[in-house]
């Protein structure tokens, strides 16, 4: 299991807040445009699979964010070390979607590498989460590549016990002569404001530029 750091809940400085938002099931949405013109040109350039290269410049932007590895686990709070993504594949014959993991890597090449071989493997798949467990430092990514959307929500009733940590992009499109995507972060209230989203995006489209 990736390493983390109990949280003493008495120096926590968002001790009221996190148990006010845990307790209301709070979660906050933010949909941003971000640029991804230099991801293209690289996909295209080293023939990269453009899901992977997201997901890895998103592993890099979101763990420079420290609020966002706050987690609950066996009922206490804590930071893991690091979070990963589990992302969206689909099935070409059934077209159900199912959830996936990839071992990240120390760079995008191997992590590209990485991530084609577990798509492969799992592409015929009939079950929602065909690896079984899943690691439990991880953030969710999922991906609709036929739609450029303006917002997206998803809601669970069973969001009141956890820390969500949700991530969604879409379809992206050629504006003024880039190409911009539609993003939407969802996280708990009790870990996150929108200070610390802002700062997310400004991250992301940092390294999104830096490809």
């Amino acid at each position: 299991m990736e390493k983390y750091e109990l949280i003493d809940m008495q120096k926590f400085d968002r001790a009221d807040y996190f148990s006010y938002f845990m307790s209301v099931g709070t979660t906050i949405e933010f949909t941003a445009k971000v640029d991804v013109t230099k991801v293209i040109e690289k996909c295209k350039h080293d023939k990269l699979n453009f899901q992977a290269v997201m997901l890895y410049q998103l592993y890099k932007a979101v763990n420079t964010i420290e609020n966002f590895k706050f987690d609950v686990l066996e009922d206490k709070l804590i930071k893991w070390n690091r979070i990963v993504p589990t992302f969206s594949s689909m099935n070409k014959n059934s077209k159900l979607f199912f959830t996936l993991y990839a071992d990240m890597q120390e760079n995008c090449m191997d992590y590209n590498e990485q991530y084609q071989k577990t798509v492969e493997k799992y592409a015929d798949s009939t079950t929602i989460v065909p690896q079984g467990i899943l690691p439990g430092n991880v953030f969710n990514v999922s991906c609709i590549p036929w739609l450029h959307f303006e917002h997206f929500s998803s809601n669970s009733k069973t969001m009141e016990n956890k820390v969500v940590k949700m991530i969604t992009f879409g379809k992206y499109e050629q504006i003024d002569g880039r190409f911009v995507l539609p993003l939407t972060i969802q996280i708990s209230h009790a870990i996150a404001d929108g200070y610390h989203v802002a700062l997310f995006f400004e991250k992301l489209q940092e390294e999104l530029k830096l490809v």
